[in-house]
């Protein structure tokens, strides 16, 4: 009997003192939780506006007081940010105009060599980065030069236009001057399965470039008149970049892609090169003797951090609806992008940007 006691007793003390330990636990995590609710709040008061926020400068090379800034363009040009661990990183959009602001603001950098290995992207984004380049060359009076790596075709040609000189590697691909808006239609296997389409639209025009139906006359005339549009626009813009006629920049804007020696023999590049010849041009260019090669880096402070962090533990959990494509929605869009670099491009429904 007193060992039947004994044991109860026991049992008792354990379930007692796990219930407490649980108890604590959950204590210890709640206030945990509002500590950093509490210190996050406090520290994003103390957060510098996105735009007047100073970039960490590295210099990876040469030497003396004046400065030339390597900037790179790698990727698919968007305007939409991507997640990581613990935090935001910017858009290549934004990245790039955070970047030309310092070094405009910054009197020792005489020089921009934009690094860029990218098939394109989006129009708008890929203007955007074009136009904050020419704002820069002319409220600067310095010298931009593009370094071209693997490829920097369509929209990558596009932004680089806008630069002073133009250095290809022999092995890059570039070219694919021209716009696309990549749509798959699966009208007869939506036919063959009986399947229905029953979106409820305010006219015609509304489900245009749907793959459920098959595209009409009108509808195709209608997406045709914008991409020519946007081609247009970027034959002017290339035209006037490499001081080229229309005519022969449109013998050259069929789409296709060029080698390197391809690009120089036809005008769209002004030497062959590397990393280090485009350096010694922007030297050049520039009257310097010396130089220090730098980049910038964004460093992440303690209330961004916690920001981040936050958002990957809650996140966003609401459910959109939208009377059309939402930011976050890969839908079809106009683009200066070259497919092949990438075949399943083809079969990811690009944003609007």
């Amino acid at each position: 009997m007193d060992d039947n006691k004994k044991k109860s007793r026991v049992g008792f003390w354990i379930s007692t003192s796990l219930a407490i330990f649980f108890f604590m636990c959950c204590v210890v995590l709640f206030i945990s939780l509002m500590g950093l609710f509490v210190v996050k709040s406090v520290l994003t008061t103390q957060v510098e506006d996105e735009s007047t926020k100073k970039l960490t400068e590295t210099v990876i090379g040469g030497s003396g007081i004046n400065k030339i800034l390597l900037i790179p363009i790698k990727g698919v040009i968007t305007g939409q940010s991507t997640k990581k661990l613990f935090q935001e990183t910017s858009s290549i959009v934004d990245s790039v105009k955070q970047q030309l602001e310092q070094a405009r603001t910054d009197n020792e950098v005489k020089a921009v060599i934009l690094e860029i290995n990218s098939p394109g992207g989006g129009i708008t984004a890929s203007d955007i980065i074009y136009k904050k380049v020419l704002e820069f060359k002319e409220e600067t009076n310095k010298k931009v030069i593009v370094c071209m790596q693997d490829v920097a075709a369509s929209g990558a040609y596009y932004i680089s236009a806008a630069a002073d000189k133009i250095i290809s590697h022999p092995t890059t691909i570039t070219g694919s001057i021209g716009v696309i808006m990549p749509l798959i239609n699966i009208a007869n296997l939506v036919e063959k399965y009986g399947i229905e389409d029953n979106s409820i639209k305010s006219g015609d025009m509304k489900s245009i470039g749907s793959p459920l139906k098959k595209m009409s006359d009108d509808e195709r005339t209608v997406l045709y008149d914008i991409v020519d549009e946007m081609y247009t626009r970027f034959v002017n813009i290339i035209a006037v970049g490499r001081n080229m006629k229309i005519e022969d920049v449109k013998k050259l804007a069929d789409g296709r892609i060029y080698t390197g020696k391809q690009a120089l023999d036809n005008g769209l590049v002004d030497q062959l090169g590397y990393i280090d010849d485009a350096i010694t041009l922007a030297k050049d260019i520039t009257d310097l003797k010396e130089a220090k090669i730098i980049k910038y880096k964004k460093m992440f402070n303690l209330a961004e951090i916690f920001e981040g962090s936050m958002d990957n533990l809650f996140g966003n959990r609401t459910i959109k609806f939208s009377l059309h494509a939402s930011a976050d929605n890969d839908f079809p869009g106009f683009m200066y992008l070259w497919t092949g670099y990438q075949q399943n491009y083809l079969f990811k429904w690009p944003s609007f940007n």
